[in-house]
């Protein structure tokens, strides 16, 4: 199964790019995260610098999922394959791999797309796969709020450093 999304954010890649692999979520809970569905609270990457085949872990209200890096093509691309979770739905997932494109779009700011290749895993896969389509949804609106809020700072940020006449990037 697969989802997309696509956001829009008005800011440039590398505003956003850092937050995909260090990032803190906000401490808002929708319907269904307070229904049992893991809560993202962070992420950082173990190794502590990004690199292919270096561990994105990802921390939720109810364990953590690690992530092998696949792709890292940075303010671009990224590509990452579950490997192993503590959360309590891990054993129904047979495959998880998220996929991010960056795209600027002169004047409007930058589009992100997010592709989330999944397949369920043991009896009942076809509960298991909606469950797990259901909360991946959930995941994908969740993290971008928070993605947006992140980069928004780091936007504002770097304008109060550019004002202050602290170089930049």
């Amino acid at each position: 199964m697969q989802i997309e999304s696509r956001w829009l954010f008005p800011c440039e890649p590398h505003h956003i790019w850092p937050h995909f692999l260090h990032a803190r979520m906000d401490d808002t809970r929708p319907l269904l995260f307070r229904l049992g569905v893991p809560k993202p609270i962070s992420c950082k990457v173990l190794e502590g610098v990004a690199a292919v085949g270096n561990t994105r872990q990802c921390t939720t209200d109810r364990g953590t999922i690690d992530q092998r890096i696949l792709i890292l093509q940075p303010d671009e691309r990224l590509r990452y394959q579950m490997q192993k979770s503590t959360v309590w739905c891990a054993d129904w997932v047979g495959l998880l791999v998220d996929t991010f494109e960056l795209r600027e779009v002169p004047g409007r700011g930058t589009e992100v797309r997010r592709t989330t290749q999944f397949e369920a895993a043991g009896n009942l896969r076809w509960a298991k796969g909606l469950g797990l389509w259901a909360g991946l949804r959930q995941a994908h609106a969740y993290a971008s709020r928070n993605w947006r809020r992140l980069a928004m700072q780091a936007q504002l940020a770097e304008a109060q450093a550019r004002l202050n006449g602290v170089p930049m990037r």
